[in-house]
């Protein structure tokens, strides 16, 4: 079954069977298009005359609307342009619209498209296209939609008016009022000059600036517009044509722009250098010679504060925001002081009044001295050398300090001190040091006479005795026997005042007995010996007295401990006899001042016994406390090996007549007797003593007697 393409009626062909309703139906249509007037309300075929309005109008599908028919050499004019837009420049306009589409009824084209004339009045809007400026006749649909038709030649500020022709191939001309649009052609102001966005800092590398109200629609950048180094650039701007600045220029703006320095720290000095004789530089914190160059003061030897100097380079910029050189200050430190001095004591006396220090130290620092005790000792420097002078060779004692200042390139070191006694003598012995008296001891006599006394402290235990007490020492003679025994004062012992009192000796609990001799320290010549009578072998030198009681040696004679034999010898005490003395012994017992100045004495003495008398007997031997000899208290021989006498001499205080009377020191108003040295010439027990009415006696080596010995300074 085919159908018609207007009215969609039934066209039965020669093989269809054919249905009487479908006949009468296409008759009714038929009969309804017959009857149709165009002017009705329905019109016909999409076309009605508006006998009110005395218009033809066309039905708009699109719209569901009847619109009037514009007329122009006959048929259906197009519809309106659409979506026109206006923008305008220098001297130019730029319209952008939308062609109309074809018109159609009920599917049929009524009205084809064939273009669009745009017409430019001044004054007024165009009524007709010949109204005007024909400025384009676009027959290309949509052709300026999205890209505008440029209206050139244009005086600014002049306002044109555009009218939009749309007309069909039939040449029906659309002229709807509704398709106008005015324009007044000028430049644009832009509304701001760019600037540099943020900011920039030198890295070494090519940079550009980010621009605020930079817009390349509206205008075109030159100049320089990136760089490396730190510093200020010029870039420039020029508006488009259709464009101008907002002060109504055109000319392209110059605008500056920075890539600023970049920060960087001051040097400073890291760690410490101290002087040690040779330049030397010091290493940095925060230098870098790619960011700055180095001057100034840059090495040193001596200790002290230097100064360099750092320039920045061009791309950097100092901590503090400045870019002028900097002057830092480094240092060398002093190296530590060191101070000595030699020597360390000094004893002023009358063979040495005056004394130098002899001052060592590094560098240059200034030295001083000063005494503590300038009624003493007085001080004066010269270079390194410190001379120490007496002041009235008065006694006593001065601490010296010595100082070294800072120097160029040290610290001031630690003080060092030395100590300073002045020796000198007084007319009264007991005024005056050991140690003064013995700075004196070859010219004594030039101050004091024999007898002249110096009080002692015994303080020890003495074989068996324990002793602490003073008592007195006296002046026996001035280099006495000096041919033999060389100089010195000899000293004897013991008075119990400074002056008058009573010549004593020390005794001990077993006094004035000899039932013992079984080693006990008693004050016995010898100790132990299967006699009761004991023996004198050996002589003075082998005796137990002169090494266990006195301390005269520091070294035990041979068999020591035993019975004598007649081969016993002695020994010469070491040179330290009298500062390290053996123990329990009258010389440990002395005052350490004194022991400290007593010299060795030579003695000659029979030094075989066992009834000895010849020459070759008499021997000598070194002592620092001995007993006297027999010759040496009565200047003549009585029982003593006649030969010692060639070897000895009487002491000046005998020879001038003093007692030889002693009284034991524990009961003063009892006479004692008192030991020699001498063993007995005629037999082999005795040793020689002094009796208690001052004679010559002799007496067994085991009795116990007094103890008077002499010591020399």
């Amino acid at each position: 079954m085919e159908y018609t393409t207007k009215a969609n009626m039934k066209k039965p062909g020669y093989n269809d069977t054919v249905d009487i309703q479908d006949i009468n139906d296409n008759f009714d249509t038929v009969d309804e298009h017959i009857g149709a007037s165009i002017v009705s309300t329905e019109g016909v075929h999409g076309l009605r005359f508006n006998t009110q309005d005395e218009v033809l109008e066309v039905y708009n599908e699109a719209t569901g609307a009847w619109e009037e028919v514009a007329g122009g050499a006959g048929g259906i004019a197009p519809l309106d342009v659409s979506g026109i837009s206006v923008d305008v420049g220098n001297g130019r306009v730029y319209l952008k619209w939308s062609d109309p589409e074809d018109t159609e009824i009920q599917g049929t084209v009524v009205c084809e498209w064939g273009g669009t004339k745009v017409v430019r009045k001044a004054g007024s809007y165009p009524t007709g296209v010949k109204d005007g400026v024909l400025v384009v006749d676009n027959t290309t649909r949509d052709a300026y939609k999205d890209t505008a038709f440029t209206d050139s030649g244009l005086t600014n500020g002049t306002t044109y008016y555009y009218q939009f022709f749309p007309y069909s191939t039939g040449r029906t001309v659309n002229v709807n009022e509704v398709n106008r649009i005015s324009a007044t052609p000028n430049r644009k102001p832009i509304d701001t000059v760019p600037t540099q966005n943020g900011t920039l800092t030198y890295n070494g590398s090519s940079q550009s600036p980010t621009w605020t109200g930079y817009d390349s629609n509206k205008m075109t950048m030159d100049g320089v517009t990136s760089g490396i180094n730190a510093g200020d650039y010029t870039a420039t701007f020029t508006p488009l044509d259709d464009y101008c600045w907002n002060d109504g220029t055109t000319a392209a703006k110059s605008v500056q722009w920075t890539i600023n320095r970049q920060s960087t720290a001051i040097p400073v000095q890291s760690g410490t250098l101290t002087y040690n004789g040779s330049a030397q530089s010091p290493t940095w914190t925060g230098y870098d010679s790619n960011k700055m160059t180095m001057g100034g003061t840059t090495s040193g030897t001596n200790a002290g504060s230097y100064n360099a100097t750092f320039t920045i380079e061009s791309n950097y910029i100092w901590a503090d925001g400045t870019i002028t050189a900097k002057t830092v200050a480094w240092n060398i430190n002093k190296k530590a002081g060191s101070l000595g001095i030699n020597p360390t004591s000094i004893t002023l006396n009358l063979d040495k009044k005056t004394a130098t220090i002899a001052v060592t130290r590094e560098g240059d620092g200034t030295i001083s001295a000063t005494s503590s005790n300038t009624s003493v000792a007085t001080v004066s420097v010269n270079g390194n050398t410190i001379t120490v002078s007496h002041v009235n060779q008065t006694n006593g004692t001065a601490t010296i300090t010595v100082k070294v200042a800072e120097g160029t390139n040290h610290l001031a070191p630690a003080n060092k001190t030395c100590a300073v006694t002045a020796t000198f003598i007084v007319a009264t012995l007991n005024d005056n040091s050991w140690a003064a008296i013995s700075s004196v001891s070859a010219t004594g006599a030039n101050y004091w006479s024999v007898g002249d006394r110096k009080s002692v402290h015994i303080n020890g235990t003495v074989g068996t005795l324990a002793v602490n007490a003073t008592y007195w020492v006296y002046i026996l003679g001035f280099n006495h026997n000096e041919s033999k025994e060389g100089k010195g004062i000899h000293f004897g012992g013991f008075k119990t005042a400074q002056t008058g009192g009573t010549d004593i000796c020390l005794v001990d609990s077993y006094y004035n007995s000899y039932q013992s001799y079984n080693g006990t320290k008693y004050f016995q010549m010898n100790h132990r010996n299967s006699s009761q009578y004991g023996s004198n072998y050996g002589g003075w030198a082998a005796c137990d007295m002169r090494y266990d009681i006195l301390g005269s040696t520091d070294k035990a004679p041979s068999g020591y401990g035993s019975d004598k034999s007649t081969s016993a010898t002695g020994q010469d005490p070491s040179t330290t006899c009298a500062t390290k003395p053996v123990a329990n012994t009258l010389m440990a017992a002395l005052p350490a001042d004194l022991r400290a100045v007593m010299k060795p004495m030579t003695k000659f003495t029979d030094n075989k016994g066992n009834s000895s008398n010849v020459a070759g007997n008499v021997t000598q031997t070194i002592d620092y406390l001995p007993l006297l000899a027999e010759f040496e208290i009565f200047g003549a021989r009585s029982y003593a090996n006649q030969y010692e006498q060639n070897y000895q001499a009487q002491y000046a205080y005998y020879s001038a007549g003093n007692s030889k009377v002693k009284y034991r020191h524990s009961s003063t108003g009892s006479t004692a007797f008192w030991w020699e040295r001498s063993p007995y010439y005629n037999n082999s027990y005795y040793f020689c003593f002094v009796y208690t009415n001052g004679i010559a006696d002799y007496n067994t080596a085991s009795c116990s007697f007094g103890l008077a010995p002499a010591f020399k300074i």
